[in-house]
C-alpha cells in the first residue's frame, strides 16, 4: 500500500512538469523551450550592453526599464528590419538614458558607431515603438459614458 502511494506521488511529480530530462519534447514544448532560450539570450545581451555603456550612468530602475522594453518588443524585425539586435537594444538603452538627460547626443559615444546606431535609425526605432504602444492602448476620455468610437460600438461596449 505504501509503495503504491509513493508510486502515485512520483508519477504526479513527473507529469506536473512539461519536460522530463531524457524524453523527447513535443513540438509545443520545443517551441516554448526555444522562446525561453531566446529571451534568456536577449537579456544576457542586454546585460553585456549595459556593462559596455556604463558611461551613461543608468540607475537600477532605468536598467529594469530597458529589460521591460526588451520583453515588451520581442520581435525586433518589426522595429527595424536591417538593424542588429545589439543596435535595437542599444537604442532602448539610449532612449532610457535620454529621458533624464535629453541633451545627450548619439555621436558623442563610440559604442553607438560600433553597433551602427545612427540618429535616423534611432528615430525610426523609437517611432515604431511609440506606434506599437499607441496601437495597444485605446485612447478613451475619462469619466464619460458616451462612446462614438466605431470599434467600441462594434464590440458592444458603451
Amino acid at each position: 500500500m505504501n509503495e503504491s502511494v509513493s508510486d502515485i506521488n512520483r508519477l504526479l511529480k513527473k507529469y506536473e512538469n512539461n519536460y522530463v530530462p531524457g524524453e523527447k519534447r513535443t513540438r509545443d514544448q520545443e517551441r516554448i523551450h526555444k522562446q525561453k532560450q531566446f529571451k534568456k539570450e536577449k537579456h544576457l545581451l542586454v546585460d553585456e550592453l549595459l556593462n559596455e555603456t556604463k558611461v551613461l550612468l543608468l540607475t537600477n530602475n532605468e536598467k529594469e526599464h530597458v529589460h521591460y522594453l526588451v520583453n515588451k518588443f520581442d520581435d525586433f524585425n518589426s522595429l527595424h528590419r536591417t538593424a542588429s539586435k545589439e543596435c535595437i537594444i542599444l537604442a532602448f538603452i539610449f532612449y532610457v538614458a535620454k529621458i533624464n538627460t535629453p541633451k545627450r547626443q548619439l555621436k558623442e559615444y563610440n559604442f553607438t558607431r560600433k553597433y551602427g546606431l545612427t540618429e535616423p535609425v534611432f528615430e525610426l526605432i523609437m517611432c515604431r515603438v511609440v506606434q506599437q504602444l499607441l496601437a495597444e492602448a485605446p485612447i478613451i476620455p475619462k469619466n464619460t459614458k458616451k462612446y462614438d468610437n466605431d470599434i467600441l460600438y462594434k464590440t458592444g461596449i458603451r
